[in-house]
């Protein structure tokens, strides 16, 4: 992932939202291209940065929080510095790995080592937040799906959950429509956890219009407290109502299709168009906010929202609300704010969605990073749905494809593509629609069922036979040391009658009884960390691109000072209980992805769950010589075994081919189970993230297709050793890759 340099119209956009603020030489603009609640990978904050300076060049820190309230395995301090030349723009973005942060909602900007202030985060605290979690009596977590601005987030959600984007601020948006009063998942209240924070709603209206009456409809009763604002299409203030002008109508007796409270403003016609409606509800204490729908109306017309955006929503508490409802388990569609074109370029800002969706227009006005993004996205495991486009674009490679109603489903990688002619959501197929969920909630499961702790997730990958600690030995020389020191000494020091040389032989004893357990500690594990890195590769030789899915285990005697480091592409999750007790923890972006304080301690296996995608330059070559089918591995490490399909699905093997050498295949008797269970979805499935090869022998056959290959390696050159101080001979290596080759295999004989 590096800093992307961005043009000034995505910086004057920040700008014109209000989102830009001064520290000396340099100007920041937080944004986010959603606002909502997700459950896994990684949520991002992007922060625009310009250094109005022609001459001088500014060492910029961000630091999220400012403000950190640790409590339990939390992200305390997320950084990133970067060097901002003279007149320069970039894109800092801050990236949180799947544990909750919990501070005050602000980034802190330090400029050339100095604390210059803060600026507000926007989406904050709502990654990984503690509003659900695994088992007990909560609700689960639900499935995130990113839905462009460009469609029918309305028609959307209803593919995946009828009762989606519960108190979401496009609620807000159309005729009234909660159904009730209190708290009702149709219409937008603010975030409930957040008591001091300003509350607002911005309503946008499509056809600009004069305005003399305003109608607000509330499920809740309204507090009369804030303000109306009238803004005009060049963002003018066209008129400022306090909403205690209001007058207000009780439920039961409202003359429009509400059951809740409707209040009124009247006002003299505005001589400028409104466009947009902010209601400012400055400090109101957000669980008395819900708003339903505004209307405006004019001398000729009326019209409700057709757009929405808010402060905040309290969309993490939607699954108390629609756990019991139709549609089963929940999902959440989030509503990109942004269009497509300032979509992020980092894979890693789309890892925390069960699904994206966009269509065949979204998909030409990508940049091309932002495609890249996507791409690689989909091949580490994400889903797509690409609405009005029944075909994949040629880059995009996929290793199978299967027909469905007016249009495809293809496999790409860990992923996979619904791409489907029919841009109407309303018009999808209702087999594929419920695919489509059984996918999503599928992809929101596997992370839901990772090991939700270091003892769960050290038995399904034991990074050292025995983490017990010896109790017995302790015990044994607790009671040694205790009579040693005790009645052994006093007998002793009486019967030579020097009682006073107690003075030294008790802090002796003491000292030598410290030095056996430590001299015993180490004789039993040393001081050299264990590591083991495990995973399952899918590598298209034809793209040349590759998705890895993996794990990464550490068991260190004694703390690392150095941290861990991994790569900047790398989705990082820790294996433990982040709505538990333990450690706070310390991530820095600037060089590399430096996971410093609290990730691993002494004597306590750490666990994580990994997943990257990229280019690569590793293959398997297969040549045909005189008839006979050789391989040259090329593939980075040791071939322990080898499994290869040809065109025709003429099935072969080869064993123990080292990194660089060549290897003859001979024909091999694997049963081939057809295309259920084939492929990486297969794999991943029977294999797990730390792809035990074990019962690969007997069933290889049921994974490959045509023209595709299994091996095992004894190393894996897809994942990085995080751990600098790691050494070859405490390290435990392999993988299991599944490649499609570039080019038909065939015509050879035994």
């Amino acid at each position: 992932m590096k800093i992307t340099k961005v043009c000034l119209l995505l910086f004057l956009f920040c700008v014109r939202l209000g989102r830009a603020e001064d520290f000396g030489d340099v100007a920041v603009a937080p944004n986010a291209i959603y606002t909502g609640n997700t459950y896994h990978g990684y949520a991002e904050i992007r922060v625009a940065l310009e250094n109005h300076s022609h001459t001088r060049t500014h060492a910029v820190t961000l630091v999220y929080p400012n403000r950190s309230y640790d409590s339990g395995n939390v992200l305390r301090r997320l950084s990133r510095t970067v060097s901002l030349g003279p007149d320069a723009r970039e894109v800092v973005p801050l990236l949180q790995p799947p544990l909750p942060v919990r501070g005050d909602a602000s980034i802190r900007v330090e400029v050339d080592g100095r604390n210059e202030g803060t600026v507000h985060a926007p989406n904050a605290n709502n990654h990984c937040s503690q509003n659900y979690w695994r088992g007990g009596g909560g609700s689960e977590e639900p499935a995130a799906v990113l839905i462009s601005r460009s469609l029918d987030y309305d028609a959307v959600t209803r593919v995946f959950q009828p009762n989606g984007g519960a108190f979401t601020a496009v609620k807000a948006v159309g005729p009234p429509d909660a159904g009730g009063t209190g708290y009702q998942p149709g219409t937008w209240m603010p975030d409930t956890r957040a008591h001091s924070r300003d509350n607002w709603l911005e309503l946008d209206y499509a056809t600009p219009q004069s305005v003399s009456r305003i109608k607000v409809f509330y499920t809740q009763p309204p507090s009369g407290l804030g303000t109306v604002i009238l803004l005009g299409t060049t963002g003018t203030n066209v008129a400022s109502l306090p909403m205690s002008s209001g007058r207000t109508t009780a439920p039961g007796y409202a003359r429009a299709s509400s059951s809740g409270w409707e209040t009124e403003f009247v006002l003299p016609t505005t001589s400028e168009a409104v466009k947009t409606v902010r209601l400012d509800f400055g400090k109101t204490p957000p669980t008395l906010i819900a708003v339903d729908a505004v209307q405006i109306s004019g001398p000729t017309n009326s019209q409700w929202a057709a757009d929405a955006r808010a402060s905040s929503d309290n969309s993490a508490h939607a699954g108390s609300f629609l756990s019991g409802r139709p549609g089963g388990e929940v999902v959440e569609g989030l509503r990109s704010e942004s269009p497509i074109s300032e979509w992020s370029e980092d894979w890693l800002a789309y890892s925390p969605f069960d699904a994206v969706v966009v269509n065949a227009a979204d998909l030409a006005a990508m940049t091309p990073a932002v495609f890249s993004a996507l791409g690689d996205y989909v091949q580490a495991g994400g889903n797509l749905l690409l609405l009005g486009r029944g075909d994949l674009p040629p880059s995009w490679h996929p290793a199978q494809t299967q027909q469905r109603p007016n249009g495809a489903e293809f496999e790409i990688g860990f992923g996979r593509v619904f791409a489907l002619a029919a841009e109407n959501p309303a018009l999808l197929d209702a087999a594929v629609a419920q695919q489509l969920r059984d996918t999503v909630r599928g992809t929101a499961n596997y992370f839901r069922n990772l090991p939700s702790d270091s003892g769960a997730a050290n038995g399904v990958m034991p990074v050292v036979e025995n983490v017990r600690i010896p109790t017995r030995g302790i015990i044994i020389a607790m009671v040694v040391f205790v009579v040693l020191i005790g009645p052994v000494n006093i007998i002793y020091l009486n019967r030579i009658q020097r009682r006073t040389w107690m003075l030294w032989t008790i802090p002796a004893i003491s000292l030598v009884t410290t030095l056996l357990v430590f001299v015993y500690s180490l004789l039993r594990e040393g001081i050299t960390p264990d590591t083991r890195l495990a995973g399952l590769t899918v590598l298209d030789q034809t793209s040349r691109q590759a998705a890895t899915i993996g794990g990464e285990a550490f068991y260190c005697p004694l703390t690392p000072g150095g941290g861990l480091n991994f790569e900047l592409a790398t989705e990082v999750t820790p294996l433990v209980n982040r709505y538990g007790s333990g450690a706070s923890r310390e991530v820095d972006w600037t060089a590399a992805q430096h996971f410093g304080r609290g990730w691993v301690a002494s004597r306590v296996p750490a666990h994580f769950h990994l997943r990257k995608a990229g280019t690569r330059r590793e293959r398997l070559q297969v040549i045909n010589e005189n008839g006979r089918l050789q391989i040259v591995n090329s593939l980075g490490a040791r071939i322990k075994f080898l499994w290869l399909a040809d065109a025709d699905m003429n099935m072969y093997r080869a064993d123990n081919v080292g990194a660089g050498e060549k290897g003859g295949l001979i024909p091999a008797k694997l049963v081939f189970a057809g295309k259920a269970g084939a492929g990486a979805a297969g794999l991943l499935h029977d294999l797990g993230y730390t792809a035990n090869p074990e019962t690969l022998t007997d069933a290889a056959g049921r994974y490959l297709v045509p023209n595709s290959y299994l091996v095992v390696l004894d190393g894996n050159p897809f994942l990085e050793n995080a751990l600098a101080a790691s050494s070859p001979k405490r390290t435990r290596s392999s993988a299991v890759v599944f490649g499609l080759l570039e080019a038909p295999v065939g015509g050879a004989h035994p």
